[in-house]
């Protein structure tokens, strides 16, 4: 009995230790590291630097590091460094005069001055220099110099805050900028991977990489027995039939229900939370991943079960690229002496180019002790300046400036507009300055950006990923994979879909994936993503011929091709993208994701994983090698039509040769007038 009770005493014991390590916070730090060096140049500099805060986080203290260096000519007598937190100066130091190595201080932000979501950091320098006469200098000189190092960072300290036990709050950590550069997160489907749940996989992983905001991290996607993928992962979505549903994931689940709906509930399994999509019917269970897609429907699941009807009204609207565009929400402040700037990005899918009518409606205000004669605002897209305007006393409160973007910039897919002040001071000045009294612009969130776009339909890595994505959304796509998909396809899928996530917003579109013993005629008018090699896709077989980069008879090695000579043993090393006008339908696309084994297929994927390797990804065709090697190259012929453009064509198109042709013509016809009538002529003689 004593033994039972001590037993009793240590279940109990475990039991409060378990409640305790969930109620209570896990203490953790995040630290965002600017990344690049930065040149702030001028007497008066301001460098910004965005970090996130989370919603599930405890903030217990946010620290700035800057390393820096300044320049040696500096006046320390009035030469000064603030930081800002969402534009409220907390810090303010005099760099060392004299000082020419890197420098670096630590300060504490203030966390009253912080917010939920995104936090702008600044550094604003006042750096003043003396001429060696001791004179003063009015103008900006490229002595003034402040060189901000990309050490420099912001170190978060938090406490994470209990788990609520619903799926909103795992859809906000699923994608948490903590979550994923741990690499804590991830899709899974059952090993068994029937088509549906391959697209319902794939639907979801594009939904979640739309809401990463990290460039050099990914949210995984396998298979659930991959337990070396699996296992570490705090948040798992597990997508399945419910006969493929592994047992120890059943337990809880209404069977009944089942036959009628799909169910998306969440569990917590050996420590880690794992939400589970399933059901009976394959159709439901693709209704239950569009709804999980639809962020705006999932961040409102404030329960810990949602069970999916087939009419459920799951699918966000279509979005509209020509429109009128918010440069900003709450308004942007620039201050500074001289030349200051303020950056809006401007999101465009690839495809697509500005067109007549795009214009710039600002809407701005400045302060009024400036130099009117002098002073200016001007807008630049893509650092090209299209229109400048005088600043006035007269309109300082209240200001307006539309111009039209030039259609002859030739600007396609995502670009950046610049609205750039220049502040000159009427006075000249030496030495330091009020806060009060630095020039500032103001562009209030009036301000937007009219675009209109015309689309650009050839098939080339330049407009990628069209016409797999048309207009932020998927576009008639079927994905075509080898019958039994191993981890390299299902690594070369997850490279993919993460990049398809930059470009699709929301779950409207046609997506849908099938094994390669499936693909049937309905397919063949579809945009086509096929992935593996010759021997395991049935449309890389059927389309090796028109491959720019085809495969020996057997399929263990690429052939060389009229841009490059390829060894054969350099062959069976490589991996392969190529974009390829569809085999089955001319309208329509192949991408072909290919290499000789699942593993040069991965390979090739990486062209197609990230923005960066992207960028280097050209043309319609490239391969890749272990080495990261790259050769792309376009394939395609620029302007096939024109070869077979007719000679009275080219004739009309030449409005000079056209001329002499028609004078000669004439001339022929006077010659041979004459001919005749001095013919008539002889004859009757």
């Amino acid at each position: 009995m004593k033994k039972l009770g001590i037993l009793l005493v240590v279940c109990v014991g475990i039991f409060f230790c378990l409640i305790s390590y969930e109620l209570h916070a896990k203490a953790a730090t995040y630290q965002t590291v600017l990344g690049v060096d930065k040149e702030a140049r001028g007497k008066y500099t301001t460098t910004k630097q965005n970090f996130t805060i989370e919603d599930y986080w405890k903030t217990k203290t946010v620290k700035a590091k800057l390393v820096y260096r300044v320049t040696q000519l500096s006046e320390q007598e009035v030469s000064t460094i603030t930081f800002s937190v969402n534009d409220v100066p907390f810090y303010s130091f005099r760099p060392a005069k004299g000082e020419t190595g890197v420098q670096e201080i630590t300060v504490d932000v203030p966390a009253d001055k912080l917010k939920k979501g995104s936090n702008v950091f600044a550094v604003e320098g006042f750096i003043y220099t003396t001429l060696p006469d001791n004179q003063c200098t009015i103008d900006d000189t490229p002595a003034n110099w402040l060189h901000i190092d990309k050490a420099s960072s912001i170190l978060v300290d938090y406490d994470e805050l209990p788990f609520k036990n619903t799926i909103a709050d795992f859809n906000d950590r699923f994608t948490g900028i903590d979550t994923v550069k741990n690499e804590q997160s991830g899709v899974f489907m059952s090993d068994k991977t029937s088509d549906a749940e391959m697209t319902s996989s794939l639907q979801m992983v594009t939904a979640f990489a739309h809401e990463n905001k990290l460039d050099d991290k990914q949210i995984a996607l396998g298979a659930y027995g991959d337990t070396a993928k699996r296992n570490d992962k705090r948040y798992q979505l597990v997508v399945a039939n419910f006969k493929n549903l592994p047992a120890a994931l059943k337990n809880g689940i209404d069977t009944e229900k089942l036959n009628q709906q799909a169910v998306i509930k969440l569990q917590n399994v050996a420590g880690k939370r794992v939400l589970i999509v399933t059901s009976k019917d394959d159709a439901l269970l693709k209704v239950a991943a569009k709804l999980i897609s639809n962020q705006s429907l999932t961040s409102q699941l404030a329960l810990d079960e949602k069970w999916v009807k087939a009419d459920e009204k799951v699918e966000t609207p279509k979005t509209k690229v020509d429109k009128e565009i918010k440069l900003t929400t709450e308004g942007d402040k620039v201050k500074g002496i001289g030349h200051v700037e303020q950056d809006y990005f401007i999101k465009v899918p690839s495809n697509r180019s500005i067109s007549d009518g795009t214009k710039v409606n600002l809407k701005y205000r400045y302060s009024s002790n400036l130099d009117f004669e002098h002073s200016l605002v001007t807008v630049l897209i893509n650092g090209k300046p299209i229109g400048s305007q005088k600043l006035t006393a007269k309109k300082a409160n209240d200001d307006s400036f539309t111009i039209n973007v030039p259609k002859d910039m030739n600007i396609v897919g995502n670009f950046n507009v610049t609205v750039a002040f220049d502040l000159i001071l009427t006075d000249n000045y030496c030495g330091f300055m009020n806060d009060s009294e630095i020039p500032w612009g103001f562009v209030t969130n009036e301000s937007t950006f009219d675009l209109h776009t015309e689309e650009q339909k050839n098939f080339l890595f330049n407009n990628y990923p069209y016409p797999m994505i048309q207009d932020e959304a998927f576009n008639e796509a079927v994905v075509v994979l080898p019958d039994n998909p191993d981890a390299s396809i299902l690594t070369s899928l997850e490279n993919v879909f993460n990049l398809f996530g930059q470009f699709v917003d929301g779950n409207y579109g046609s997506l849908e994936a099938v094994s390669s013993s499936h693909f049937k005629a309905a397919n063949e008018s579809q945009n086509i993503i096929a992935f593996g090699g010759l021997n395991d896709n049935t449309v890389i077989k059927q389309a090796n011929d028109k491959l720019y980069f085809k495969y020996n008879q057997a399929g263990t090695y690429f052939l060389s091709n009229e841009k490059m000579k390829i060894d054969p043993t350099y062959g069976k090393r490589i991996g392969s993208v190529q974009l390829i006008p569809s085999i089955f339908n001319k309208e329509k696309a192949i991408l072909a994701v290919t290499g000789p084994t699942s593993q040069t297929t991965a390979l090739g994927s990486t062209l197609l994983g990230s923005s960066e390797m992207l960028s280097k990804t050209y043309g319609d065709g490239a391969i890749i090698d272990a080495d990261d090697t790259i050769h792309a190259y376009r394939f395609k012929k620029v302007a096939s039509v024109d070869n077979e453009t007719s000679f009275a064509t080219k004739l009309a198109d030449n409005k000079g040769t056209l001329a002499f042709a028609a004078v000669t013509v004439m001339i022929l016809i006077l010659l041979a007038t004459a001919t005749v009538l001095l013919l008539r002529k002889y004859r009757k003689k």
